[in-house]
């Protein structure tokens, strides 16, 4: 099981032993405010969750949801006003990829759009005229569409139970808050895990193929410091793939590989890896070996110098994408009809108008009822322009299809 970690193709890169947290991989944060904020929202979302069986609550939801935007759009006016705030109109100034592709899409649509700036510093906020002014935050979807959903989604273990129960595959996964309960879902998973923790995104501070008792206690420290409630989950063999759903149907497919060496009898890990550089892709990244290769590789009881037997290939690590040095393919248009299928039934099961569903399978292109396969959690916010800069396949235009949830408004 791996991470995706190909998120923003301008600005993120491999990191040295120096730079950062290597558990955090590309994308360092905060441990302590990271802790705090995702503990709370697993409480929140567990309320929300139960709360949500009662038709009150939804009804409640939608009316504070107006309400809040409703202040929002006061408060904006206000603010730019007073000077607090100026809206840009230069969309290479997008915050994150993710919302520069939403705005070019609006662009080609003639949608005014614009970026609010706070005190001169550019925000992952945009506006859009669609008969009066919308505020949103990267992906513009319409207030009336069932969101309840969104309150408890970034929940993995939420999303386990809610999917298990639809019969959709999904590894065995236990949430545990304590070394001792992440060493009973070792033995009681029957094999290697993998230990993340139960909020958060990007695969930060996620330990795979974890085997012994040793293994799993450290994995689940590493865990614990991004969130009180930690994930101890069947690990599943095969790429990390996210498939992007939009009004229910899917509408990208993206599927990733980690970098990966090739033995011949003869050259170390480190002397394949050289050899990798020297003749990848010119839009791969090099690998920049560090202490997270060298923990990963330790779990196949393996180190820089070891010498691969000949026609063997070994994963240099769990992180995925172009910019660590793997492979990756857009495949919308030739998943397997069946992986599909199941997709949209799980963003049935939700109900909510867009989400990225992370899942690990083997194949995409073959019928998943031949492969052990495995959604292992579902996005709010997902990165939509993964699947624009893929190194294999055509690129999907999903901003288009968020555009169209506006209906008349949206359309060109």
């Amino acid at each position: 099981m791996s991470s995706l970690s190909e998120l923003q193709e301008p600005t993120q890169y491999p990191l040295s032993d120096a730079e950062t947290c290597q558990a955090c991989g590309n994308s360092p944060t905060n441990h302590i405010v990271t802790y705090i904020a995702s503990t709370f929202d697993i409480w929140q979302g567990m309320l929300a969750y139960r709360l949500s069986r009662y038709r009150f609550f939804t009804r409640f939801e939608r009316a504070l949801r107006r309400l809040s935007l409703s202040l929002d759009r006061l408060n904006y006016s206000l603010w730019h006003t007073l000077g607090i705030i100026r809206f840009g109109t230069d969309s290479s100034r997008a915050k994150t990829y993710r919302s520069q592709v939403v705005w070019e899409e609006a662009i080609q649509r003639g949608i005014p759009m614009q970026q609010l700036r706070f005190l001169g510093t550019e925000t992952d906020i945009y506006r859009a005229h669609l008969g009066r002014w919308v505020y949103f935050e990267s992906l513009p979807i319409p207030h009336e569409l069932p969101q309840t959903a969104f309150q408890w989604i970034d929940d993995k273990f939420l999303l386990y139970r809610l999917l298990r129960a639809a019969g959709i595959p999904i590894p065995e996964t236990e949430s545990v808050t304590d070394e001792n309960a992440a060493r009973h879902a070792l033995r009681s998973c029957g094999g290697p895990v993998v230990v993340k923790p139960r909020a958060g995104s990007r695969g930060r501070h996620t330990t795979t193929h974890v085997a012994t008792e040793e293994d799993v206690g450290k994995a689940f420290r590493c865990a614990r410091e991004l969130c009180r409630y930690v994930l101890v989950s069947r690990h599943l063999k095969g790429s990390v793939c996210r498939g992007t759903l939009v009004a229910g149907k899917l509408v990208g497919f993206f599927q990733a590989d980690p970098a990966r060496v090739r033995g011949d009898g003869v050259s170390t890990i480190r002397e394949l890896v050289e050899e990798k550089n020297a003749s990848k892709h010119v839009r791969v990244h090099d690998v920049v070996l560090n202490a997270g290769h060298a923990d990963f590789l330790s779990r196949f009881g393996h180190d820089f110098d070891s010498v691969l037997e000949k026609g063997k290939t070994i994963d240099l690590s769990h992180w995925t994408g172009r910019i660590l040095g793997g492979e990756t393919w857009e495949l919308l248009d030739t998943v397997h009809p069946a992986l599909r299928r199941s997709l949209e039934k799980a963003a049935a099961v939700l109900g909510v108008p867009v989400v990225g569903f992370d899942l690990i399978i083997e194949d995409p292109e073959k019928d998943p009822a031949t492969q052990e396969w495995g959604i292992i959690e579902a996005n709010s916010l997902p990165f939509i322009d993964l699947h624009y800069l893929p190194l294999h396949g055509t690129p999907s235009n999903v901003a288009a299809h968020v555009w169209d949830l506006w209906g008349e408004g949206g359309t060109r």
